[in-house]
């Protein structure tokens, strides 16, 4: 009987991060010892229930090992990451004979002393199965490195950005993994360097048509699989920067041509896919002129996402500084504001500091005025990909200003307008909303928002320059470096 090995070990490393990630991290995160797919889906377990269901439907036993995620931070204690990555190599040599391994990784984790810990744990894996069929699904926020390439048989990344296609990419590889265990396909792999450092938001054009080029080609049959890989910019290592990823069946040529051709294509579009930025006080004010609202302005520096502390008081200064009466502002991390406010009960008047917490790029703390409008014990609100997560503790406050907040106790994005709702906000009589989030709210805000800004606070990574800020990573690259890099 064929036999098939699940699990994986996934975060996002912001080395810019002051706080490193921790056990109680990944506890907190999700930690499951071989029953991921006992309890119901969510944003990294997603995958798993899929493969379980597609195996268990062709008749084919399915061994489960350890998933373990935390919520994107600064980098992994190393005996953190020694410990599950120990954990998951040990279950994979329990598991005993294995055909196939299935594995969902984020693809940009990095601990103390281990840059690649996807390729690490790869080769690992690869070290106890050498027969086997390998496979991964990562986030397309993925450092893209040989030494993953070498490990894996097939590697497949998201294509959108918001992330809202995770089960169909599952879908994807369990298609190709199976075909490649069958002999049907023999996956071979293409890489070709972008030479960029960019964001691409995939909700308009013209990266909406190069998403949709990528599924024509595999629909057509001229590639089994194609990735870009964006990177991640807030990962200091040597593999920085974004990819392209293409498999061919038993054709490395044509992988690599095709993977060079579509990272020309992306390169030839670079100045299109910019996001305009604004600073915290431009967003506001455009905000508050337009004709209708709600706004939505993305604090994209304060994604917790992205590891910061969603505790920043850049935005809401800026909102107070403006006089936004009616703004909304959310979901902030502040979990001795929670503690306080649930302590005083919904409408108390109390004086209450928030925010400036996390870190230095938390900006400074606000002595505010508050008044306690709403307590959620367990707020909840529908993710990036349609599960529903957990956000801690949550309280809706207003100052003096006539400006809202919404407090949390669980670091985490604002995915969704019902994590708003569930607070009692009506977005329809709000002018502004802000958000914890770079991208990922795109999901959900658009259909009740009038227009859509970005927002960069003064803290922001600044890697278009005029100074290189990586020191593991040379300034070889677009925006930074000379247009003519790629051409030349």
């Amino acid at each position: 009987m064929t036999r098939l090995f699940i699990g994986g070990i996934a975060t996002e490393t912001n080395t810019f991060s002051a706080v490193p990630t921790t056990m109680h991290d990944f506890e907190t995160g999700g930690l499951y010892r071989g029953d991921a797919t006992r309890h119901p889906p969510h944003h990294f377990t997603a995958p798993l229930h899929v493969w379980r269901e597609r195996a268990e439907a062709e008749g084919i036993e399915v061994v489960e090992g350890l998933m373990a995620m935390a919520q994107p931070g600064g980098t992994t204690l190393a005996s953190v990451w020694q410990s599950l990555c120990a954990q998951l190599l040990a279950d994979v040599r329990a598991a005993g004979p294995v055909d196939m391994v299935l594995l969902n990784l984020h693809g940009a984790m990095i601990a103390d002393g281990e840059f690649d810990c996807e390729g690490a744990l790869l080769e690992g894996i690869r070290e106890i199965l050498p027969e086997a069929v390998i496979g991964c699904e990562l986030d397309l926020h993925c450092h893209l490195t040989e030494r993953m390439l070498r490990a894996a048989d097939l590697i497949v990344a998201y294509k959108e950005y918001p992330h809202t296609d995770i089960v169909e990419r599952a879908e994807d590889l369990w298609t190709l993994a199976l075909a490649t265990e069958r002999g049907e396909i023999r996956p071979t792999a293409g890489r070709a360097e972008c030479h960029m450092i960019s964001v691409w938001h995939t909700t308009r054009a013209p990266m909406t048509g190069f998403v949709a080029r990528m599924k024509t080609l595999e629909a057509e049959g001229t590639a089994l699989s194609v990735s870009f890989c964006h990177g991640f910019a807030l990962g200091d290592m040597p593999d920085l920067g974004a990819r392209m990823l293409v498999y061919t069946d038993a054709d490395p040529k044509a992988a690599g041509a095709l993977a060079e051709q579509l990272a020309q294509e992306i390169w030839e579009m670079r100045h299109q896919t910019r996001t305009r930025m604004m600073t915290g006080a431009e967003a506001v004010a455009a905000a508050l002129a337009a004709p209708k609202g709600p706004v939505v302005i993305a604090d994209v520096a304060d994604n917790p996402g992205t590891g910061a502390g969603a505790d920043s008081t850049y935005m809401l200064s800026a909102l107070i500084e403006a006089g936004a009466k009616g703004a909304l502002v959310g979901l902030m991390y502040d979990p001795m504001a929670v503690e306080t406010c649930i302590g005083a009960g919904e409408g108390a008047a109390l004086s209450q500091r928030i925010g400036g917490k996390f870190s230095p790029r938390s900006g400074p703390p606000l002595d505010l005025e508050i008044r306690v409008l709403k307590v959620v014990e367990d707020l909840r609100q529908t993710t990036v990909a349609g599960q529903t997560m957990r956000c801690g503790r949550a309280v809706l406050v207003e100052t003096t200003h006539g400006i809202r907040i919404a407090l949390n106790d669980l670091r985490t994005q604002t995915f969704h307008p019902d994590a708003f709702a569930a607070l009692g906000v009506d977005l329809a009589g709000t002018p502004v909303v802000v958000v914890k989030s770079t991208q990922h709210f795109h999901a959900g805000f658009p259909p009740v928002a009038a227009d859509i800004l970005y927002a960069r606070t003064p803290t922001a990574v600044q890697f278009e320059g005029p100074e290189n800020p990586y020191r593991m990573r040379g300034g070889d690259y677009w925006p930074l470096s000379a247009e003519a890099l790629r051409a030349g």
